[in-house]
């Protein structure tokens, strides 16, 4: 690999940052939408580097173009002064550089979905029992309006709202299925991260009902589901699935945001 394939390699790391978050929004698929300027920026600085990197070995090479031609008009065709050599090759394995590239291009990694929901960390009960977050006022309970939330919000008032607010409310959820390991209904799932898709933890539903009484989704598909919460008897952190009953479903597509 010479000067000017490194270069090469270099805008086209640029271009593959810059291509994922100015002109789609596949960049959501692995960090926060808060790291997008961040992204950017680095894109812009990597394609710009490449691109004087090129622009630098060109005007070498053409410099001992023009040397060789006035050493022949001179009549020291014969000798070599050393131009025209490139001892600024780099090692073959700089070309691995090139995959994340044919990932983003060709590829396009997808978001994380249900194996990650199988086999990643749940989200747990906070350790301090006492503590009880702070939540939104659901609005009044006889207007039976649903009430659109995330499932991070549902699972964090599952386990931590004493006053069990939800308690006979419709709930409106959005997240993609993964399937119960002994069959006993399905999950509805959402990924949590804090900063990118390698911390992401898993917030679930255990959908115990739903209208047709089907089997469950396809795994990975996405849908909004309109249901009830069944109120746990005993203590709420010591559940460990929440259970849903699902009155209302239907299909998503392409959601603009798989994490939470």
């Amino acid at each position: 690999m010479n000067r000017i394939a490194q270069g090469m390699v270099l805008v086209l790391l640029g271009a593959a940052a810059l291509t994922s978050t100015v002109f789609t929004d596949l960049y959501l698929n692995y960090v926060q939408e808060a790291f997008r300027p961040f992204l950017i920026a680095s894109g812009l600085v990597v394609a710009a580097l490449g691109l004087a990197i090129i622009g630098a070995e060109l005007r070498v090479v053409v410099r001992g173009e023009e040397e060789a031609a006035e050493a022949a008009a001179d009549g020291h065709a014969g000798h070599d002064h050393g131009h025209g050599h490139d001892h600024s090759r780099a090692p073959r394995v700089a070309w691995l550089l090139l995959l994340p590239v044919v990932s983003v291009f060709v590829i396009a990694p997808p978001a994380l979905g249900a194996y990650t929901a199988e086999t990643a960390a749940s989200a747990a009960p906070p350790q301090d029992s006492a503590a009880e977050a702070e939540f939104d006022e659901l609005g009044d309970p006889s207007s039976n309006a649903p009430v659109e939330m995330k499932l991070q919000e549902f699972v964090s008032r599952a386990w931590t709202d004493e006053e069990r607010a939800m308690s006979g409310r419709t709930i409106e959820l959005t997240g993609f299925v993964v399937p119960h390991p002994e069959g006993e209904g399905w999950y509805l799932a959402r990924l949590q991260m804090a900063c990118c898709a390698a911390d992401a933890i898993v917030n679930r539903v255990l959908v115990t009902a739903q209208p047709d009484g089907t089997a469950a989704p396809e795994t990975d598909s996405w849908w909004t589901v309109r249901g009830t919460w069944e109120e746990p008897a005993g203590d709420l952190q010591s559940v460990r699935d929440h259970r849903f009953r699902v009155e209302e479903m239907t299909a998503v597509d392409n959601p603009p945001d798989p994490y939470e």
